[in-house]
C-alpha cells in the first residue's frame, strides 16, 4: 500500500512565501492495516525504524496570515486520549478482555465479567481532547503548502478557535480528520480514511483474545496520518499543493535535533501488556 513512496516527486521542491498560506504536516508511521494483528504489531514496533514508542503518527497544521495589520502564525493540531479521564483505546479493549469493563472500578476488578465485544471500545468517545500547540513531539515525514485568500484565512482561524475539542474520537474526530477539515476550507481535498479489518479472535503470545461477537465491529474506519501523507504527495505531484517539508526543516531545525529527548517525555499510547504479546511473535 506504500508504493506511492517510490514514485518520483517534482525535481525541485518549491516553496514560495505568500501573505496567506496553510501547511499540512504529517508524521506517517507506515503501519500495516491489513488486519488487526498486523496493525497491532506495526504499532508495537514501527516498520520504518523499529522504534517501540507505540504511537500511530500525527497530523497537524501551520497557518500564516495577516491579522490587524500584523503577520501571525499558528502551528498545532488536535490531540487527546491522554488516559487521565478514561482508559486509552487499546487499554480499554484489554480491560474489556481481562475484566469485562473498559474502565473498571476497584469493585469491578474484584468481580470481573465477560464482555462479548471488547472491540466496541474503539467506537467510544474520549472526553479529554484539546488543541495541541506545535508538533506535539512529532517530526513530519511530509508537508505540503497551499496559498489561501484572506477570506479563507479568516474562516480557518474561526474554525480552529470555535472547534469543540473536548470530544475526541478515533473514528470521527481526531488529528487527521481535523487537518483534513482545515485543508478543505483551503480548497485542498485530502483522502484520509483507511479501513482496518478486525478479526473476531486472535492468538497472541499463546493467549486466545476475543474481540467481538457482533459483526458490527468487524471493520474499523479511521482517518490516518499515513493516508494524509499519500494524499499530500498526490496533491504535490498534481500541482494542487507545494512541497513544504524542506522549508519546515530549515525554519524549525530544533524539531529535528530534539526528537529523541521529546519522545522520551511523550506518553506511550500502546499498552505494554499487549506490546509484549506481539513482540514475542515478531
Amino acid at each position: 500500500m506504500y508504493t506511492y513512496l517510490k514514485k518520483p516527486m517534482p525535481c525541485e521542491p518549491v516553496f514560495k512565501q505568500s501573505d496567506y498560506f496553510l501547511v499540512i504536516l504529517t508524521d506517517a508511521r507506515h503501519l500495516d492495516y491489513t488486519s488487526n494483528l498486523s496493525f497491532f504489531k506495526t504499532v508495537a514496533k514501527h516498520p520504518d525504524d523499529a522504534c517501540k514508542h507505540g504511537d500511530v503518527g500525527h497530523t497537524w497544521i501551520y497557518l500564516q496570515g495577516i491579522k490587524n495589520n500584523e503577520r501571525i502564525y499558528l502551528e498545532g493540531g488536535y490531540s487527546g486520549e491522554s488516559g487521565r479521564l478514561q482508559a486509552r483505546y487499546f487499554d480499554g479493549i484489554m480491560n474489556y478482555i481481562d475484566f469485562g469493563y473498559a474502565n473498571p472500578t476497584s469493585e469491578e476488578l474484584e468481580s470481573p465479567r465477560y464482555e462479548d465485544n471488547p472491540a466496541k471500545y474503539l467506537w467510544e468517545t474520549q472526553y479529554d481532547g484539546f488543541f495541541q500547540w506545535g508538533p506535539g513531539f512529532h517530526r513530519p515525514t511530509y508537508a505540503a503548502k497551499v496559498d489561501i485568500s484572506a477570506e479563507q484565512f479568516g474562516r480557518i482561524w474561526t474554525f480552529i478557535n470555535n472547534f469543540y475539542y473536548r470530544e475526541y474520537s478515533i473514528i470521527n474526530s481526531q488529528c487527521s480528520s481535523f487537518a483534513a477539515q482545515v485543508a478543505s476550507i483551503a480548497g485542498l481535498k485530502l483522502n484520509c480514511e483507511v479501513h482496518i479489518p478486525i478479526d473476531a479472535e486472535m492468538k497472541i503470545g499463546g493467549q486466545n483474545l476475543h474481540f467481538w461477537t457482533d459483526p458490527t465491529y468487524a471493520l474499523l474506519t479511521v482517518s490516518s496520518p499515513d493516508m494524509i501523507e499519500r494524499s499530500l504527495m498526490e496533491a504535490v505531484r498534481e500541482g494542487r499543493a507545494e512541497y513544504a517539508l524542506e522549508w519546515y526543516q530549515k525554519a524549525y531545525p530544533e524539531a529535528w535535533k530534539t526528537r529523541s529527548k521529546r519522545w522520551r517525555k511523550n506518553i506511550t499510547r500502546f499498552p505494554a501488556r499487549l506490546a509484549r504479546y506481539l513482540l514475542i511473535i515478531s
